[in-house]
């Protein structure tokens, strides 16, 4: 996510950004805070004008800080100024600010059928001050919503009750992935506090233990990728059903009938991950039967033909669903599905990846049709170090590459010279020295070199502020364009 001087002196700050890469095994209500809140901030940006943006950098800048000495909920806070900042309309009043500084959590996320409560709790997630001014009143709103946007069950009440949790008997709802949608009605329009997925599974014990029991006989000849998405999704499931937080929002109904029919192997693995990446978020574990590695990936609706691929890198501290759910608040994944490109972003570790590129490509062309003349890599901070290792493995598998926000030691002589590069970094980004000495030392080996520096941008909004140039210089290297 966010890497101080990365590139300058890795080793100093190794155990810094070890802690960061650990909080997903211990923190990830906190994580999926600040992801709510970069994403916020990121659709703001995209519509505010040039002054908002610059006015931005500074809170932005301080929330990068105070992520790497891991005082997440500073980091929070920081955000939410940021937001306050690029979004247009009013400035926040003191209530409002309370408002938002609220993290709201919902237990059970996934549940059977025959649930009928819905534990809300509300608690700040960091310091914010109060309004002490008489007033109306602000009012609260609960609605659980389904994927068509029709309210399936809602409840209205004071604010006052968000001091606590609140025990909302909803009734029974029906199968399949919802949206609890959580608002504060005192302002016109009223202010979402919170979107937070639920799923609702018939017969859900009986099903999770017979795919557990499944799991343990697979046929011979299955594919390794199969076998170890349906192991990864086991205690996902079993997480999610005994309320303990994730960092994004998992459609666990979609996902435990995609596991069952994976499990039960008709028609037959490939087809079904096929089937199911089609214009919908899919989480695998790519193994080869040696090494595995996670990802998050889309394959677009109805492309014809051999498909190009887009490798998303993120950077340390993320994870595979950063690209997805932050980072350019999702565009890069929708900038290169509606190209009719397979996106996938696999988790990286502080140490790299657990099977490179060549050896996800080997895997992905057993479950799609892929054009291996066409793959592209994007990386962001560390995930720019990423894209530069890739490169100096395998410069014939990669057809362009794209580092932003960061740099590394340059694929040498002709390794750097048979990919084109389009590198970028933030006027007040600290990765950019790292990233123009990437670009120097590629122009040095002779490579084609695009590099780029943005006003007014910091660490994380390079993304989002490089997107369109990015996607034109795919375009072109996509159709052969110098």
């Amino acid at each position: 996510m966010f890497l101080h001087h990365l590139f300058r002196s890795w080793w100093c700050h190794a155990p810094l950004i070890v802690a960061a890469l650990c909080l997903s095994a211990r923190a990830e209500t906190p994580r999926a805070e600040l992801g709510k809140r970069l994403r916020r901030f990121e659709i703001a940006w995209q519509e505010a004008d040039g002054e908002r943006r610059a006015a931005a950098v500074a809170p932005m800048t301080a929330a990068v800080r105070s992520f790497f000495t891991l005082k997440l909920q500073a980091a929070a806070g920081h955000l939410d100024e940021a937001w306050f900042t690029v979004r247009s309309g009013a400035s926040p009043d003191l209530a409002e600010r309370a408002a938002i500084a609220t993290a709201v959590t919902a237990t059970p996320v996934l549940a059977d059928t025959t649930a009928e409560t819905l534990a809300v709790e509300f608690e700040p997630f960091y310091e914010a001050a109060q309004d002490g001014a008489a007033g109306a009143p602000a009012r609260l709103r609960l609605s659980i919503v389904d994927r068509a946007g029709e309210t399936l069950a809602e409840r209205a009440g004071d604010w006052a009750e968000t001091a606590g949790t609140i025990q909302w008997q909803t009734g029974p709802l029906p199968e399949g992935d919802l949206t609890l949608v959580v608002e504060r009605l005192s302002d016109d329009p009223p202010i979402e506090i919170a979107r937070i997925g639920l799923s609702r599974v018939e017969r859900l014990r009986e099903r999770l233990d017979a795919l557990a029991t499944a799991a343990n006989t697979w046929p011979e000849a299955t594919l390794p990728t199969a076998r170890a998405t349906v192991a990864a999704f086991l205690p996902l499931f079993k997480a999610l059903a005994d309320g303990r937080g994730q960092e994004t929002d998992f459609p666990a109904a979609r996902l435990l009938r995609f596991a069952e029919t994976l499990r039960a192997g008709r028609p037959t693995p490939s087809r079904t991950i096929a089937a199911a990446a089609r214009d919908a978020d899919l989480w695998l574990t790519l193994s080869d039967g040696r090494g595995e590695v996670p990802v998050r990936l889309r394959a677009p609706a109805d492309a014809t033909g051999p498909l190009p691929v887009l490798f998303l890198h993120h950077g340390a501290g993320g994870s595979e669903n950063m690209f997805f759910d932050t980072c350019g608040a999702g565009r890069a994944v929708t900038l290169g599905v509606e190209r009719g490109w397979l996106v996938v972003a696999p988790r990286q570790g502080l140490f790299g990846l657990s099977l490179d590129v060549e050896g996800m490509l080997d895997i992905l062309d057993d479950i799609f049709e892929i054009d291996r003349s066409r793959v592209f890599l994007i990386g962001h901070s560390m995930g720019a170090g990423q894209v530069a290792k890739q490169v100096g493995l395998h410069p014939e598998a990669v057809a362009a590459a794209v580092a932003l926000g960061g740099g590394a030691a340059a694929p040498a002589g002709e390794k750097a010279k048979r990919v084109p590069w389009f590198v970028a970094a933030g006027a007040a980004d600290f990765g950019r020295p790292g990233a123009a000495a990437l670009a120097k030392r590629l122009e040095a080996a002779g490579a084609t070199v695009d590099f780029r520096e943005y006003p007014d941008v910091e660490h994380m909004v390079i993304v989002q502020a490089a997107l369109d140039d990015v996607f034109r210089f795919l375009d072109a290297v996509a159709a052969g364009r110098p």
